[in-house]
């Protein structure tokens, strides 16, 4: 108690003498306006964020960085977090091709079952969608709208195209400049074979989706040089990849749904729209043959 006395004491003569040191008062003043005006911008930071309605502050969350990004060749190993990601990927859907019908041959260091989002800053659809999935996230465990599998965890990786590496400055004059333009070349094989086989994937079929937005995707889009084509990728690009046993089952497994844009005047029915991806599409009233769902309501 005396403690606090003392302590108490030794602020309350500070107060006093300031009161009563006419010059240190607009020294206070003028210094407490400058601080307040130079957090402002952290302030506005942490309540947005607190919000959640910063502007890809759930995405980042996610994020598999493009850092250390160069061109590959030969049998140069992954630099980046996103290329070891996508390097794990493409030889996954290359065994899945070849006839793997478990995952027993398969990497599978980044899960089961997963979202894989390609963003980029100031984009209006990548932040509509960023609602969508945020929403999904936070009611994922909740009665009457996880998905039907309620064993698995909501899980996604995000990749920006928008950015830097420190490695950018080595390509200033060949093509690839940018880190996701690199990323882009390393990975051009998969898109060029996985974007075509999705076409036959029920988003495609059912929703009726642009077929330009798959050619830019699969980086074939005619009388385009590789510039523009690696220009042209589309963002968001939201990918589904499915090592489930229902996938293998359906021959859905590897990467199996795409879209490029989420629809929705709420929050809510965009992650609906992103559940129904999950769930391969349709819920069970309307598809009571899809192996991916199961008998009970989902809103």
């Amino acid at each position: 108690m005396l403690i606090l006395k003392a302590i108490g004491s030794f602020f309350v003569k500070i107060w006093r003498w300031i009161k009563d040191t006419a010059w240190v008062q607009p020294i206070l003043i003028v210094g407490g306006i400058f601080a307040l005006i130079f957090s402002i911008p952290y302030i506005s930071e942490w309540v947005s964020s607190a919000a959640g309605k910063s502007e890809g502050t759930f995405y980042n969350k996610y994020s598999l960085s493009l850092e250390g990004e160069v061109i590959l060749s030969g049998n140069d190993e992954a630099q980046s977090e996103a290329d070891k990601f996508t390097v794990a990927l493409a030889d996954n859907q290359a065994k899945i091709g070849a006839g793997a019908t478990t995952t027993a041959d398969l990497d599978m260091s980044y899960g089961t079952k997963f979202f894989l989002v390609y963003i980029k800053e100031d984009c209006s659809n990548c932040n509509t969608a960023e609602s969508g999935f945020k929403y999904l996230r936070d009611k994922w465990s909740k009665y009457n709208y996880a998905p039907t599998n309620e064993k698995e965890e909501f899980k996604m990786y995000t990749i920006s195209a928008s950015e830097e590496s420190t490695t950018d400055e080595d390509y200033e004059n060949v093509d690839g400049t940018s880190a996701f333009n690199r990323y882009i070349i390393n990975h051009m094989n998969l898109f060029n074979t996985v974007g075509p086989a999705l076409m036959d994937a029920p988003y495609y079929q059912r929703a009726g989706l642009s077929e330009s937005n798959y050619d830019s995707f699969s980086l074939q889009s005619s009388g385009a040089d590789s510039t523009s084509v690696i220009a042209a990728f589309p963002v968001p690009t939201i990918l589904l990849v499915d090592y489930s046993e229902e996938a293998f089952a359906a021959g859905r497994a590897g990467i199996s749904e795409v879209l490029f844009s989420v629809s929705g005047d709420t929050d809510a029915e965009r992650a609906t729209m992103l559940k129904n991806m999950w769930n391969h599409c349709d819920p069970y009233e309307k598809d009571p043959n899809n192996l991916f769902a199961d008998n009970k309501t989902i809103a």
